[in-house]
C-alpha cells in the first residue's frame, strides 16, 4: 500500500512541526519562537510543494501545509492548560484586560454555532482567526513564568523579517520564479488564477509587481515587516548595526506598495512617539522620530527609483475605495449586516472563498474590505462592543499610567507594545480587513498578551531598577 503522499516537502515538513510541537509543549518557554519561525515560513512552504514536484499537491495536502503551525499553537495551548489543571489556578493573577479578551474569546466560539451559514464556514472561520485570540493567554502564560521571553523571539522575528525583505526585494527585480508562477496559476489561492488572470488582476499594477516573498500576499508581508520594526523600536535600537537592519526592513515595507501596511506602521510610530513624549521617554520619542523618517525616506527612495512612475501610478491608485465605501454604507443600511449576534465566524471572507452566497444576496457573495464591517456582520454588534471595550479599555489604561511620567524599558515596550493594537484597530477599522491572516493576527494578538503582562506590574511606586529587570536591549 502507497504512502497517501509522495510529496517529500510535505512529509519532512510534518515531521519537524510534529518535533516543535513537542518543544513547545515540553519547553514552553520556547513555544513562541518557535511558533513565529512557522508563521514565517509556512506560506513559503506551501508553494515549495509545487517545486519540482511530478505533480501538483492536491487541495488536501496544500491545506495540511499551512496548517501545521497550528499544531505547535495547540500543544502550547494544551500545555498551558493542563498545568492549570495540575495547580487548580491560572500561571497569573487576571486582571479586567484578561476577562475582556475572555469574553471576546468566548463569543467568537460560541459564533461556531450560528446556523445563518454552514458548519464548515464556521469551523473555516475560527481556524483562519478565531482560534489567534489564545496567542493572549500564550504570552500571559509565558510571561508569568519567563520575565526574559522576548530575548528569545526577537532575534526569530527580526530574522524572518531579514529574510522576508531580501527575498521580496530579489521578487520585485527579478520576477516570480516558475515555482512560484505554478503556485498562482494551481487555483488553490485567491490570489492567482487559470492562465494567469488573476495574477495579472491582484499582483501586478502599471507593469510593477508587488512582492509577497515568503507570505502570502504582499499586504501580509507589509504588515509582519510593520511588526518587526515596532519590536525592535520597543526594544531600544542602539547599535549601527541594528538601526541598518531597520532601515533594511523598512525598504520591504515601503517596496510592498501595502497602503494599509503603511497606515498601520506610520500610525503606531506615531502613537508610540505620542506615548513616549507624554512618558517623557526622550530616547523612544527620537527612535520613534527617526524610525518615520526612515520610513518616509524609503518610500520616496522607490519613487525617484528606475521604476518610480510606476510606483507612484500603484501608490496612489484609489484601487477598491469604492468597496470600502460599500461595506460602511450595507453596514448602515442592511439590517443584515448589523445583526445583534452576527451571522457568525468565517461568514464574510471564508464564505467568499468557498462560494457561499451572501446573506444580503442569494446569488453572489458580497464582500467587505474594511475589518469593522467584518467584525459586525460576521460576531454582530455584541461582538463588536467586545471588541472594542478591549482597545478602549487598554488606551484609557496606558494613558493613565503615561500621565504619572513613568520611564524605563518596561514602559517603554508597554508603550510600543499598546501603540501596535491601536494602530492595528485603526487601520483595520478603516482601510483593510486583516485579522483573518495567521502573520498579522498572531503579531496582533501577541502584543495585546505583551501589554496585559506589563499592565499589572507598571506600578506608580516601582523603581527604575523594577522596571527595568525584564525587558531586553538591543545595546
Amino acid at each position: 500500500m502507497g504512502l497517501p503522499s509522495s510529496n517529500s516537502v510535505l512529509w519532512i515538513s510534518t515531521l519537524v512541526a510534529v518535533v516543535c510541537a513537542a518543544v513547545a509543549y515540553f519547553r514552553l518557554r520556547w513555544a513562541l519562537p518557535v511558533l513565529f519561525i512557522w508563521i514565517a515560513s509556512a506560506d513559503f512552504l506551501k508553494r515549495i510543494l509545487f517545486l519540482g514536484a511530478s505533480y501538483p499537491p492536491t487541495e488536501v495536502e496544500y491545506f495540511w501545509m499551512l496548517a501545521l503551525p497550528d499544531l505547535i499553537l495547540a500543544a502550547a495551548i494544551l500545555r498551558v492548560g493542563v498545568d492549570s489543571l495540575k495547580k487548580r489556578s491560572l500561571p497569573w493573577r487576571p486582571g479586567t484586560l484578561d476577562y475582556l479578551v475572555g469574553a471576546f474569546f468566548l463569543w467568537s466560539t460560541l459564533e461556531v454555532f450560528n446556523p445563518t451559514f454552514s458548519l464548515t464556514v464556521r469551523l473555516a472561520g475560527f481556524k483562519s482567526s478565531g482560534m489567534y485570540v489564545a496567542v493572549y493567554f500564550l504570552v500571559r502564560a509565558v510571561a508569568s513564568d519567563d520575565p526574559h521571553w522576548v530575548r528569545r523571539l526577537l532575534p526569530v522575528m527580526v530574522a524572518a523579517g531579514v529574510i522576508a525583505t531580501a527575498y521580496g526585494i530579489f521578487q520585485a527585480e527579478v520576477g516570480f520564479q516558475e515555482f512560484e508562477l505554478d503556485w498562482l496559476d494551481s487555483g488553490l489561492t485567491a490570489l492567482g488564477g487559470p492562465g494567469g488572470e488573476g495574477l495579472g488582476l491582484t499582483i501586478n499594477w502599471f507593469g510593477i509587481v508587488r512582492p509577497f516573498s515568503i507570505f502570502a500576499s504582499h499586504e501580509q508581508l507589509g504588515w509582519f515587516l510593520g511588526f518587526v520594526v515596532m519590536i525592535m523600536l520597543a526594544s531600544r535600537i542602539k547599535r549601527p548595526i541594528t538601526w541598518s537592519l531597520v532601515t533594511l526592513i523598512l525598504f520591504g515595507v515601503s517596496r510592498t506598495i501595502s497602503r494599509s501596511s503603511w497606515v498601520f506602521l506610520g500610525s503606531s510610530i506615531l502613537l508610540a512617539g505620542s506615548g513616549a513624549l507624554v512618558a517623557r521617554s526622550k530616547s523612544l520619542a527620537r527612535d520613534a522620530g527617526i524610525c518615520l523618517a526612515i520610513f518616509l525616506a524609503t518610500i520616496g527612495f522607490w519613487t525617484i527609483s528606475g521604476s518610480g512612475e510606476s510606483y507612484s501610478q500603484r501608490a496612489s491608485a484609489l484601487g477598491s475605495y469604492e468597496w470600502r465605501i460599500y461595506s460602511f454604507q450595507e453596514l448602515i443600511n442592511d439590517p443584515a449586516w448589523h445583526k445583534p449576534l452576527g451571522n457568525g465566524i468565517g461568514s464574510m471572507w471564508v464564505a467568499w472563498r468557498l462560494g457561499a452566497p451572501g446573506t444580503a444576496n442569494p446569488d453572489e457573495r458580497i464582500l467587505s474590505h474594511v475589518g469593522l464591517v467584518d467584525i459586525v456582520y460576521e460576531l454582530g454588534i455584541v461582538g463588536a462592543i467586545a471588541f472594542h471595550s478591549i482597545t478602549l479599555y487598554l488606551a484609557w489604561r496606558v494613558l493613565s499610567l503615561l500621565r504619572q511620567k513613568l520611564e524605563g524599558p518596561r514602559i517603554e515596550m508597554l508603550i510600543a507594545a499598546s501603540a501596535i493594537v491601536l494602530g492595528v484597530v485603526a487601520a483595520n477599522s478603516t482601510v483593510t480587513t486583516i485579522l483573518m491572516f495567521r502573520p498579522i493576527a498572531v503579531p496582533f494578538w501577541m502584543a495585546l498578551g505583551v501589554a496585559g503582562s506589563l499592565l499589572p506590574q507598571t506600578l506608580p511606586h516601582a523603581g527604575p531598577q523594577d522596571q527595568m529587570s525584564s525587558i531586553p536591549s538591543s545595546r
